[in-house]
């Protein structure tokens, strides 16, 4: 028998750990990347989707995380499967798993695991960013033990978001002698022993921790050591044994705690007093017996709803975990417990719709319920999504990366989202021959831009003419005008057509003669490295023309950036363009004129009335004055009417009723479902 010592074990684990990211790299064909020209530096996956019925689909915005593709991370589409936001390279080399939208003092932030990703665990922290795409908080795992692990970083349900649960994959010494079917003996064993914590979020402190081996021995795992690429052998502290793989925690408002656990192919209901199991399903020690499905090697785990004699939870049953099987696909369930009978019973299923009647995953995956009674489901290491109506059937279903490619998403979500970042938008401009002109723009994360505005310039500095307007397309907006000019910018407008913020300054791209004949309209050729017999040495005396030199290009350092000025109401084309109306020139005088006017009245009106009451002729002029107040508030109330329009009165109402909504949010949550249902306020 062949014997390995422990550093030529680790090579051989390390070497397994790597082995997805070189497969990833020999398969990158199957997982292709979107280009963008005015954001060279994003690579996201491309969404393509088999099914998708957009008037079923729940508005709202798709998150998820790929890891092992070009550019790992976070990651926003929209139900077109257009990019929103990429945040690839916000954490460095880091992997990033479960973004999702979570509640934090009061506002929406994007939570989700970042850290260095192992072979089934990952060692690093939770992070917290505003709406702005900026980390306000990072949440580190407390008590004394390993840090936090990729399978849940999620505020704590009923926490008011003041805490967060986390999971923590924490090795041990074990003796694995006393039970001869681990196959280890001569030597000290190591075991991962799941963890959970509920950490404060402001001051790190530990309010209640869950260790498995206090509750569930190893003799009851489904996975033996040295049996699948995630279990370890538990020969050593770098190969421990991971005998439970605690992979997901809720919690109700009693304060008890649900956990799925996937190598015992079980869920548990915990104390959160002294965390003894209240029940169990499935496993080898179930309480709870299952009477018309069987499940194993699951995820994600969710409460439904709970009463003294019920509970309803939903989880994503992979059925498999490629190297024993329960099933013949995996599945989103729904499942009734009836503690009277200490039964469950599956009462409703989602599948993939997959022409060979479903999708076996064997490992990773999520099911989040949506409010309209469907679900939405990530398929784990298929890089898939789906959603599901409440009746089964399926109205989207894409496909991020062939399975081949490697590249996985652990889980995927659906939120209402509404990001403002503090980035400026990217342009580019481009023009072949010096006629027409293109512009590539684009923000990243901006879910509120509904139309560009393009500028152009003579100079760098000034005098900017507003050339077109185009509506949103997708991530990047190409827009092409009739003339070039060398210089340009863009401006970003909402649905009322206000301006929310300006791009880079950007100098027209034209390509040299020798360049020319390889580009087109929109852009040019790759290129391409010059043959062996033909290269130029570099010593070779060669002079550039200055006009190809970068910096004669003409940029300002100090003025890289447009700027909108604050009381800049921006001007757009024809309502059959835009949407919106452009009024004339001679109308906006007129209107100008009428509140001057309206201004003049109420300052005479007023200089009146403090003359009159400095006289003490007051009373007896006060049938004169409230004629005069009578007619003068009609008349400046018509003059607003018309200088400023319905839509500005309408605004305002708008505001205030968005805050009475959420004080009644806060007082009842009477519009929760409501406001759920409205997912997608950025959404168009």
């Amino acid at each position: 028998m062949l014997s390995l010592s422990a550093p030529i074990r680790s090579l051989v684990w390390a070497g397994l750990a790597l082995l997805p990211s070189s497969l990833a790299q020999l398969n990158n064909e199957t997982s292709p990347t979107h280009s963008f020209k005015s954001r060279p530096d994003l690579h996201a996956p491309i969404m393509d989707f088999t099914i998708l019925r957009p008037e079923l689909v729940t508005p709202g915005y798709l998150f998820l995380a790929p890891y092992r593709n070009v550019d790992p991370g976070p990651y926003i589409y929209d139900n077109w499967g257009n990019l929103v936001w990429s945040g690839a390279g916000e954490s460095g080399p880091k992997t990033s798993h479960a973004p999702r939208v979570c509640t934090y003092r009061g506002k929406d932030h994007i939570c989700f695991f970042e850290g260095e990703q192992h072979q089934g665990f990952a060692r690093g922290h939770g992070v917290i960013m505003d709406q702005n795409y900026r980390v306000v908080r990072t949440v580190d795992s407390s008590g004394a033990g390993a840090s936090g692990d990729m399978h849940e970083f999620k505020m704590t349900p009923f926490s008011n978001g003041t805490t967060v649960l986390m999971t923590v994959y924490q090795p041990r010494q074990y003796d694995l002698t006393v039970n001869p079917r681990f196959n280890v003996e001569r030597g000290m064993g190591w075991v991962v022993e799941g963890v959970f914590q509920e950490v404060e979020i402001e001051t790190g402190r530990l309010v209640f921790e869950w260790r498995s081996l206090d509750h569930v021995d190893p003799g009851l795992s489904w996975t033996m050591p040295g049996t699948t690429d995630t279990s370890g052998d538990g020969l050593d502290e770098e190969t421990p044994w991971d005998y439970f793989h605690v992979n997901s925690i809720d919690k109700n408002i009693e304060g008890d705690y649900l956990i799925s656990a996937r190598h015992v192919s079980a869920i548990y209901k915990l104390s959160g007093e002294d965390g003894h199991i209240m029940w169990q399903m499935g496993g080898n020690a179930a309480t709870i017996h299952t009477t018309n499905f069987v499940f194993s090697y699951q995820h994600h785990a969710r409460w439904i709803s709970e009463n003294a004699t019920h509970t309803t939870l939903s989880f994503y049953d992979n059925g498999s975990n490629s190297y024993n099987q329960t099933n013949i696909f995996s599945h989103g369930w729904i499942v009734s417990i009836d503690h009277v009978t200490a039964t469950a019973t599956m009462i409703q299923e989602w599948g993939a719709p997959e022409p060979e009647g479903g999708l076996l995953s064997g490992s990773q995956g999520s099911m989040q319920m949506l409010p309209n009674g469907g679900c939405h489901i990530g398929w784990g290491e298929h890089a898939y999504l789906s959603e599901h109506t409440a009746d089964g059937s399926a109205v989207m279903y894409g496909k991020l990366a062939d399975r081949a490619s490697n590249v996985m998403i652990y889980r995927s979500n659906k939120y209402n989202w509404t990001g403002t970042p503090e980035t400026k938008p990217a342009l580019w401009t481009y023009s072949k021959a010096g006629s027409r002109m293109a512009f590539f723009v684009s923000w990243n994360g901006a879910t509120e831009v509904q139309s560009w505005n393009f500028y152009t310039a003579d100079n760098a500095s000034g005098n900017y003419s507003l050339v077109g307007n185009a509506r949103k397309a997708g991530f990047e907006t190409e827009f092409h005008a009739p003339a070039m000019k060398q210089w340009a910018y863009a401006e970003a407008l909402d649905a009322d057509g206000r301006p929310l913020s300006a791009s880079v300054v950007a100098r027209t791209f034209e390509p040299s003669a020798s360049l020319a004949q390889y580009c087109n309209d929109r852009g040019c050729d790759h290129s391409q490295q010059t043959d062996d017999d033909n290269l130029v040495p570099y010593e070779t005396d060669f002079s550039v023309a200055d006009r190809y030199l970068s910096p004669q290009r003409g940029f300002n350092t100090q003025s890289y950036y447009a700027e909108v000025p604050s009381n800049h109401t921006a001007t757009t084309f024809n309502k059959a363009e835009t949407g919106s109306t452009k009024k004339s020139s001679a109308t906006l005088t007129r209107e100008a004129v009428l509140v001057a006017i309206g201004a003049l009245i109420g300052f005479g009106t007023m200089t009146l009335g403090i003359l009159i009451h400095s006289q003490g002729l007051f009373q007896r002029l006060e049938p004169l004055a409230d004629s005069i107040s009578r007619r003068t508030g009609r008349w400046t109330d018509s003059v607003s009417r018309s200088a400023f329009g319905s839509r500005v009165l309408g605004r305002y109402t708008r505001v205030r009723e968005k805050e009475v909504e959420g004080l009644e949010g806060d007082l009842g949550g009477s519009l929760s479902l409501a406001s759920s249902a409205g997912v997608g306020r950025g959404q168009a």
